[in-house]
């Protein structure tokens, strides 16, 4: 095989290391150390203090959906690779006859919290803001913003969803509430899920080398909205407390 032929294949190698090194100095597996998770793993939670979370965390279950949906809006008609990459993620986002945020409806139920009380739920100061970067990004007309976007959402959502399930061995679930963190088990992930699809999309981006800075920001950006939805659930158990 002759040099030139072989150079898609050093040049897409290229781009992955660089993909990788932007994840690697993000560290969002960091996010399992804030107080949040360390106290769901290590104590179960009073009712007001399950309630409080399954209403503020509701914030990311529908922002996953609205975001792809307003992305897709967003993607120029041409760019049909852009949209169906984003319609890739939106069919395992609402998709099918049961899909995430009915899983979420249920495992909520488990604990009392009703599909009324969600749809009632005002979001805290760090919910809104998740919920404005994450449709800020994918309000743009740019699909290399919506792609970067994703790859520090799903990485993010990766860990997270690690957390919860750590945290929530400690309670008995059948499997009908189980299924929402089951079924993100199984897709949050680099080997062949959503983390995956998100790194090989941008890979092909002809763009990358020049936008890297960008990518790491967005992706830093994206993570800090995720962890700070737990910090200010984590703020507003101990606010209670305090008073």
């Amino acid at each position: 095989m002759s040099a030139i032929q072989d150079l898609p294949t050093a040049a897409t190698k290229l781009t992955l290391d660089q993909i990788e090194g932007i994840r690697q100095r993000a560290d969002a597996r960091r996010m399992l150390r804030i107080p949040f998770f360390v106290e769901l793993k290590n104590r179960r939670l009073y009712d007001h203090e399950m309630r409080d979370f399954f209403l503020q965390y509701y914030s990311i279950v529908k922002t996953s959906y609205r975001m792809l949906a307003a992305g897709i809006l967003n993607s120029r008609p041409e760019d049909a690779d852009s949209i169906r990459h984003l319609l890739r993620f939106l069919d395992t986002e609402s998709g099918g006859e049961t899909s995430h945020l009915t899983h979420y409806l249920r495992w909520a139920e488990h604990f009392g919290v009703s599909a009324a009380d969600l749809a009632a739920a005002q979001p805290n100061g760090t919910s809104r803001a998740f919920e404005e970067t994450l449709m800020g990004y994918y309000s743009t007309g740019d699909s290399f913003v919506h792609r970067a976007a994703q790859l520090g959402l799903e990485d993010s959502a990766q860990v997270l969803i690690e957390g919860l399930d750590q945290g929530f061995r400690q309670y008995n679930m059948p499997t009908r509430a189980y299924g929402y963190l089951m079924i993100h088990l199984l897709l949050e992930n680099d080997e062949d899920g959503h983390s995956r699809w998100a790194i090989d999309s941008l890979a092909e981006t002809s763009d990358l080398t020049d936008r890297l800075a960008e990518l790491g920001t967005i992706y830093n950006r994206v993570y800090d909205a995720f962890e700070n939805v737990f910090n200010g659930i984590h703020e507003d158990w101990h606010r209670r407390t305090r008073h």
